[in-house]
């Protein structure tokens, strides 16, 4: 046994011991501990993206977490922490790492006005599996959205003056990219403050949202929510900006996203549709342009006859080019379509669903069937898989990793 296989196994080991002794937790508790494990186990292969398996990864390869989480509430006051350390195998970076999605501290005073000072979700928007208003932290990971996020480090205040109103002005520090990349894309700190107001009329949330700083585009974002009658609602969410997130910058012009989508119940049943455009992604023609420009700049790196100097610049500029699909988090391309299926109440031992992100522009589809279990009220265990098809130049199946297995065990005390 290797000393990472020795880590990994020591590391589930001693999770499996305490989660054994776990106890049922009652949502009233003023202390509650959230223990946990995450496998994420991948199949990669060699594409444009990963030329003679530069990136390094093993055949399959992966990341095995051990989770805390802690949540302490006193009245008006609660604290929460949410973290883990993690294992990689497979891959150049073989070696423990220490991560907190959440750290914050939050106080309210009755209903009307709160204060939330620490790394935090900002988690705003209608979207499901896209939140164009929402960008003061990561996006999503559309082709499986039940990956939790990490926060943002900052300060928000929430005024609700109303039942039907709402403002919520955030400051916040973070990374534009999420930390689940299978490449290291450029490093980029935000720094960015943001206003959301909303106003609930006649059974339809309306949302503004403004939002500008360091390393990020200043935006104009609506957001708009529906409910039909119970069983059906509708939303659209949308934002307005100049400069492109994703290279070529593109300064002087103005883009436009927006999701439109429905939730539909029946039910234990709920079925989730909805379209994605993207303004600033790539045409076909620009597509390929990028990958003409990717299957240069690898052949000057691999070319002995260049001098060492001029194989390391092109080695640089393929790796900036391997990069660009990360570097907004939505997409690639200009056309996307979301569509999901689950079963299961909160009372459910069993549920189960699919969800699908079908590439429009391309016909590339990543398909995610999970099922959970929860035995008792304070343990769930769940698995997911995501299948990536379709043509393989789509922009899903050009990903390095081309699927990928994931279980995670979850027991609150």
């Amino acid at each position: 046994m290797t000393v990472a296989a020795r880590d990994r196994a020591a590391l589930l080991g001693a999770v499996l011991l305490v989660l054994a002794a776990g106890r049922p937790v009652t949502a009233q508790a003023p202390r509650q501990l959230e223990l946990g494990i995450e496998s994420f186990n991948y199949r990669s292969a060699e594409t444009a993206l990963n030329r003679d398996d530069v990136l390094g990864f093993d055949r399959y390869a992966g990341l095995l977490r051990a989770v805390l989480g802690w949540r302490e509430t006193h009245g008006a006051f609660r604290a929460v922490f949410r973290g883990y350390v993690e294992q990689n195998y497979g891959t150049r970076q073989d070696e423990l790492s220490w991560v907190a999605r959440q750290a914050y501290a939050q106080y309210w005073w009755g209903d009307k006005l709160g204060v939330r000072l620490g790394k935090q979700r900002i988690a705003w928007g209608s979207g499901f599996a896209w939140n164009p208003t929402d960008r003061l932290e990561p996006a999503k990971n559309a082709l499986n959205t039940t990956f939790e996020r990490e926060g943002a480090l900052g300060a928000r205040l929430d005024w609700v003056p109303s039942a039907r109103t709402s403002v919520v002005l955030v400051g916040a520090q973070t990374d534009a990219n999420p930390r689940d990349l299978p490449v290291a894309a450029t490093n980029v700190q935000r720094r960015a403050g943001a206003v959301r107001a909303r106003v609930l009329v006649s059974n339809t949330d309306l949302a503004l949202v403004l939002s500008a700083g360091k390393n990020q585009r200043s935006l104009v974002g609506f957001d708009v929510g529906r409910d039909l009658g119970g069983s059906l609602s509708l939303h659209a969410e949308s934002s307005l900006y100049r400069g492109a997130e994703m290279w070529p910058p593109r300064d002087g012009e103005l883009f436009f996203r927006i999701v439109v989508g429905g939730l539909r119940t029946s039910g234990t049943n709920a079925f989730v549709l909805e379209y994605f455009y993207n303004g600033e992604g790539y045409s076909a023609t620009q597509f390929h342009r990028w990958l003409s420009g990717l299957d240069a700049s690898w052949a000057a790196a691999s070319d002995p006859a260049l001098p060492p100097p001029a194989q390391q610049a092109a080695l640089a500029a393929y790796a900036f080019g391997v990069s660009v699909p990360y570097s907004a988090g939505l997409g690639l391309r200009r056309q996307y379509l979301h569509a999901s299926w689950t079963r299961g109440s909160p009372t459910s031992v069993w549920t189960g669903g699919v969800s699908s992100v079908v590439g429009l522009s391309d016909g590339g589809v990543a398909l995610s069937p999970g099922v959970g279990f929860a035995p008792r009220g304070n343990v769930t265990l769940n698995l997911d898989g995501v299948l990536l098809l379709g043509p393989v130049d789509s922009e899903f199946r050009l990903r390095p990793l081309q699927g990928a297995l994931q279980a995670r065990l979850k027991v609150l005390f």
